[in-house]
């Protein structure tokens, strides 16, 4: 018996505050028993579509309820945060899509994001006040980071004064780094739901580096000048043309934050004997030359990186684009072996593997 005193008194000092007090959203820990069905997702379009079901305590028949609920509203408050988990204020009821709970529209006459009324009365669909379906789509390249948090409420009404009063819970959700469970959330602790984590597509252009047509007469003498072939300097190899032989990884850049990803590569031909060289072999015999390629970057050299010496970690950007793209100028040398011949055509494939870091 105390506790249920307790909670009547409690609840009448909020409904006996004046109505400037009022004015702010209550909340209340009491109406909400979990969240289910949670999901959030970025689509190919880079709209971002959400979807979660509340559901709601069991609090009786009406006349049992110590505080005056609508038994035609229900409320949403939706949430948005930066990457650097400061909240989002831009986002508005207009850059939000087929939004429904219950099947039912908002009725909003504002363009808020919070306190999103439905009104059920006259509805072909009664109102369900044990769970509350909630889906909804962000229009394409509005969210730069996918922090999403969410709380549902009621609406208070004083029949004696005809005032109605927002009722949210402190029981939110937000939804999981893989976007398919779902996490508390409180509205009113100011902390961000952790970031959705999104695959960036990366995309690989293939192409072919060729060549300008070289003498081995000029390999071969600029190798023995420097004595033991296998260790000379090298020779370094012209691109026919550089533009084209760029080396470019592209990126859908939503959502990416502070990751890094281990780019390396493999080739058909296998390596040298050491370990240092990749290896061109001649079309149509056994002769190979070795070879080492460094991978230029002309606005950031912390992503050079050469093969088959290295494999390097980057950090992909994020410049408020759709899409993102870094791009390597690759500088090819080559080295003479023992079966290296005046003449001949040479040929090696390359495959590169990008991996997050674990």
């Amino acid at each position: 018996m105390n506790v249920k005193y307790k909670h009547l008194f409690i609840y009448i000092l909020l409904l006996i505050l004046s109505p400037a007090t009022m004015a702010d959203f209550i909340f209340s820990n009491r109406y909400v028993k979990n969240y289910s069905n949670c999901s959030v997702k970025l689509l190919d379009d880079n709209s971002v579509e959400v979807s979660f079901q509340a559901n709601m305590v069991d609090t009786g028949k009406p006349e049992d309820n110590p505080v005056p609920l609508s038994r035609h509203d229900a409320l949403l408050s939706l949430y948005f945060y930066h990457a650097n988990g400061s909240p989002n204020t831009n986002i508005q009821l207009s850059n939000i899509s087929n939004l429904t709970l219950n099947g039912s529209s908002p009725k909003n006459k504002s363009n808020s994001i919070q306190e999103i009324r439905f009104n059920f009365k006259g509805s072909s669909t009664p109102f369900n006040g044990r769970h509350y379906s909630v889906s909804f789509n962000v229009s394409a390249n509005t969210l730069k980071s996918i922090r999403i948090g969410a709380t549902v409420g009621r609406v208070i009404m004083t029949y004696d004064t005809e005032q109605e009063y927002p009722l949210l819970s402190s029981k939110g959700v937000s939804f999981s780094p893989t976007g398919h469970q779902c996490e508390p959330f409180d509205p009113q602790s100011g902390i961000a739901p952790q970031p959705l984590k999104i695959d960036p597509k990366f995309r690989l252009a293939s192409g072919v580096w060729q060549l300008k047509t070289l003498d081995l007469d000029y390999l071969l003498e600029a190798l023995a000048a420097h004595g033991k072939r296998t260790t000379a300097r090298g020779l370094h190899v012209l691109l026919a043309n550089p533009t084209a032989s760029r080396f470019c990884l592209s990126y859908r850049s939503i959502g990416i934050e502070n990751t890094r990803y281990m780019i390396k590569a493999s080739n058909r031909n296998g390596l040298s004997a050491n370990n240092k060289h990749f290896q061109l072999k001649e079309n149509t015999g056994n002769n190979t030359i070795n070879y080492q390629v460094r991978m230029k970057n002309a606005q950031n050299r912390d992503v050079n990186f050469e093969l088959p010496k290295e494999q390097k970690f980057i950090k992909l950007r994020n410049n408020n684009n759709d899409t993102e793209q870094i791009c390597w100028l690759p500088k090819i040398r080559f080295y003479g072996t023992d079966t290296t011949i005046d003449k001949g055509s040479y040929s090696d494939t390359l495959n590169f593997t990008i991996t997050p870091e674990a």
